[in-house]
């Protein structure tokens, strides 16, 4: 497990960018690329800023925690932190209904908040993915870590202007806020 090389933290928002297309994070980190904001993002924050004052209002004592990693150097905001027993739940609301294959970069986001929730309170037992029509949960395995690990590392190379070689889905460029950056890549 690499320890971070600079100064640089990696917003955990990136690993699911990463996910959807590794070209995300170069179009971000080397070019300075920012995604156009749609109806859809903007009614998603209303629905989190919702999500957040009910769950306040329950008295929960972690919801929208900033956090960093040290360690992995990475940071970001975890929508909920969960005591359940000895260990904690480390809660990602979206605003989606369940779709199977958007589920694998939720859960990896979600690890990021999980590595920095166990470096700054102890240890995960799970990750809790919070969507519209349905609840999915994952415990928090070895191997969810390592993987997660792996991609921040993949993140950091970039960052560090290595060139992303990678297989475009093109299915997936139509419905992608930066397909009118990435276009000549």
């Amino acid at each position: 497990m690499n320890r971070r090389s600079s100064q640089f933290e990696i917003p955990a928002s990136l690993v699911k960018y990463y996910l959807f297309c590794p070209r995300i994070p170069y179009l971000i980190l080397q070019l300075g690329v920012r995604e156009r904001v749609t109806e859809n993002m903007v009614d998603g924050r209303e629905e989190h800023m919702k999500f957040f004052k009910r769950e306040k209002r329950k008295k929960r004592r972690y919801v929208n925690v900033f956090l960093r990693s040290e360690k992995y150097g990475i940071s970001g905001y975890v929508d909920e932190i969960l005591r359940e027993g000895n260990c904690y739940v480390v809660v990602e609301y979206k605003h989606a209904e369940y779709r199977r294959r958007a589920v694998k970069s939720h859960l990896y986001q979600a690890a990021c908040y999980a590595l920095m929730v166990e470096e700054n309170f102890g240890r995960v037992c799970r990750i809790l993915l919070k969507y519209i029509d349905r609840d999915v949960s994952f415990p928090f395995t070895l191997g969810i870590k390592k993987y997660c690990i792996s991609i921040i590392n993949k993140i950091r190379r970039i960052y560090e202007g290595e060139l992303v070689t990678c297989n475009v889905d093109r299915r997936k460029c139509r419905n992608c806020g930066y397909f009118k950056f990435c276009r000549g890549l």
